[in-house]
């Protein structure tokens, strides 16, 4: 067979341009950045954290709440006079209930270092864990005359300092002591603060929703001493709810105080006072359902958290500071019913569910509980299940 004539020409592909490899190079490049960015974005953002809210119940029994701290780990309760006497109900499981009896007819808790302090108007004693649940220690603490065990605010009238416990009375006075069977005056009226006596009648710019609950001032206690919130007006009286145009005072030991220029503005008014892991939080506002909320590192330059300056119609009257984070809690201005929000880090914060409510709250190492004492023994318990908390 004769050989083709056909010519078989082979095509080879087309080259593809220089400035067209190198834009698609870019591209991918690109395209890779990209990608790698959003999941470097993904796992780094700092995320809220999730909390779940569940509806619990204090103890069964004849129990009234009148006082509820945090332990750390848990939570305890104090309840009011009962047939088997006043009882220390405490819990770390958010479940499982435990008591003991206490001796005398103490009214309130505070706590002092890992234990509690359970005080009535003239003397308490320390309660220390004692394995799984608590015992009192030592002997009974005798307090000055002037010393109130319940405030208008709830706030206990004694804080642990660093080798002591600070007491205080709605006059400005202010006592020290080592180990609770004797109290030393360290602050006499009027060194600390105006010192008038309590009074609704007086001249100042403040303007808050309530003026009528006698009160020690805001006070906290931090890894370095102690702050407190003072009125900076001459005429007003020491020991009302709230105060009035604050001013900070600090001790390193409970014994020495130093007043600072630091204020919150002219009008400004102060409920309640938190520190938590290097932070200060402090809620008020500047007037009838103007409500504001500051934040400070150092205790001496304060400013407001912004999330809250564009709120209206709401008083906020509780902050509270514990391992698992801040809570925030106030009410409607008309008295329609509570409102409150959650943080970890005290800058970011979240608004409570519709269905939790309440005036009254304490924050553990995983839990939060807030509750409300006319609907007690119902209570709202938040666990902490993930997440930063930063924004």
């Amino acid at each position: 067979m004769a050989a083709s004539s056909d010519t078989v020409v082979e095509i080879p592909p087309p080259e593809v341009a220089p400035n067209e490899r190198r834009r698609l190079g870019l591209l991918v490049t690109f395209l890779a950045m990209v990608l790698g960015l959003a999941v470097f974005v993904s796992a780094t953002t700092p995320q809220l954290p999730p909390i779940d809210w569940e509806r619990s119940f204090g103890p069964d029994g004849s129990v009234n709440l009148d006082s509820l701290v945090s332990t750390g780990d848990g939570f305890a309760l104090l309840s009011g006079m009962t047939v088997d006497g006043v009882l220390l109900w405490s819990w770390t499981d958010a479940g499982s209930w435990h008591s003991q009896p206490l001796q005398g007819a103490p009214s309130q808790l505070a706590t002092i270092g890992d234990g509690l302090l359970a005080y009535g108007v003239r003397g308490g004693r320390v309660v220390a864990r004692d394995g799984e649940g608590w015992a009192e220690a030592g002997d009974a603490m005798v307090f000055p005359d002037e010393v109130r065990s319940r405030q208008g605010s709830g706030r206990p009238s004694l804080v642990g300092a660093d080798d002591g416990i600070v007491a205080m009375s709605l006059y400005g006075d202010v006592w020290w002591s080592a180990e609770g069977d004797q109290f030393d005056q360290v602050v006499a009226d009027p060194d600390w603060g105006p010192g008038s006596e309590v009074e609704l009648a007086f001249d100042s710019a403040c303007r808050p929703p309530t003026r009528t609950s006698p009160d020690v001032p805001p006070l906290v206690e931090t890894d370095s001493g102690l702050v407190a919130m003072i009125s900076s007006n001459p005429t007003e009286p020491f020991g009302v709810w709230p105060v009035c145009e604050p001013r900070v005072w600090s001790s390193d030991d409970g014994r020495s105080w130093t007043q600072s220029d630091a204020t919150l503005g002219d009008g400004a008014y102060v409920y309640n006072l938190a520190w938590r892991d290097g932070r200060y939080t402090a809620v008020g506002g500047f007037g009838i359902g103007l409500p504001a909320v500051w934040t400070s590192t150092n205790g001496r330059a304060w400013e407001p958290i912004d999330e809250f300056t564009t709120l209206s119609e709401v008083d906020l009257y509780t902050i509270e500071a514990g391992p698992a984070g801040w809570v925030i809690l106030g009410r409607d201005s008309q008295g329609a019913g509570s409102v409150g929000w959650t943080s970890l880090d005290g800058l970011c914060w979240t608004s409570l569910p519709p269905f939790v409510s309440g005036g009254d709250t304490a924050v553990a190492s995983e839990q939060i509980v807030i509750l409300d004492r006319i609907e007690y023994p119902e209570m709202w318990v938040g666990t902490i299940t993930g997440g930063s908390g930063s924004c």
